[in-house]
């Protein structure tokens, strides 16, 4: 999904829901495969909404075995009846048997890739997606997306704004990490519990600092190209990370 959602707060979802499932029961009732691919889609959002995609008998059938609700974080929906009419407006989000249910199923943790912003960029207002112009960066989204062939989030970690979705449209500027003027960890960690995903599993592409910064917000991240002796070696492993995780990709097809 391309759009950030607010944390769920209520009954439909909790707030620790997406990493800290219920135990399961002794009686797992039956999903067809067409209600296990609807489960496995919402646990690849970080509130668990299920895309669009979902057709209403998927949905109606799911909350019918309390596995999905409706957004408990929208005011408007919160304490609601998921039924068939709601859901038709409004769609559905994985209730906390829903997470746990879609862990059985296979789900892992929600997945992000932080990739550090970069020197070069365009001279004028554009997207974030398209601002950052430097071979160094276009090979970390390149990898990125190559991590997330499965699903998940990919972020630009900016000197300037910190956390950007790639739509969100922003003005050039001339800061990096640690210059007067650029983000703090504490104002890191306001966006990432903003979005609710805390919790994620966690790659950083970057520099050190914009690890270093990066780690405040999410202590077990990973970063692979930590301890490269420069550019050079870090664009090596960046091609190693792709050919690997496209190896896999086909494997698993």
């Amino acid at each position: 999904m391309t759009t950030d959602h607010p944390r769920n707060s209520a009954t439909a979802t909790s707030p620790s829901a997406p990493d800290r499932p219920r135990t399961a029961g002794a009686f797992t009732p039956r999903i067809t495969p067409a209600q296990r691919r609807a489960l496995l889609a919402g646990a690849r959002d970080p509130i668990g909404l299920l895309p669009k995609s979902v057709n209403l008998r998927t949905l109606a059938s799911l909350a019918d075995a309390g596995y999905v609700g409706l957004d408990q974080s929208r005011d408007v929906l919160r304490g609601q009846e998921a039924t068939r009419d709601a859901l038709d407006v409004w769609g559905g989000t994985l209730t906390e048997d829903g997470w746990q249910r879609a862990r059985a199923e296979g789900a892992g943790r929600f997945r992000i890739v932080v990739v550090g912003c970069g020197k070069a960029k365009q001279d004028r207002r554009v997207t974030a997606g398209a601002m950052y112009v430097g071979t160094f960066h276009g090979s970390c989204r390149e990898t990125a997306k190559a991590l997330l062939q499965d699903g998940g989030r990919q972020y630009i970690l900016s000197a300037a704004h910190g956390l950007l979705d790639l739509s969100t449209e922003i003005d050039p500027y001339d800061i990096t990490v640690g210059d007067p003027g650029s983000v703090s960890a504490d104002f890191v960690q306001a966006q990432v519990r903003e979005r609710g995903i805390e919790s994620a599993d966690v790659t950083v592409l970057a520099g050190s600092k914009y690890v270093a910064l990066a780690r405040q917000s999410w202590p077990g991240l990973q970063a692979p190209l930590a301890g490269a002796s420069g550019i050079g070696e870090m664009k090596q492993r960046l091609s190693q990370i792709r050919l690997a995780a496209r190896a896999e990709a086909r494997q698993e097809r």
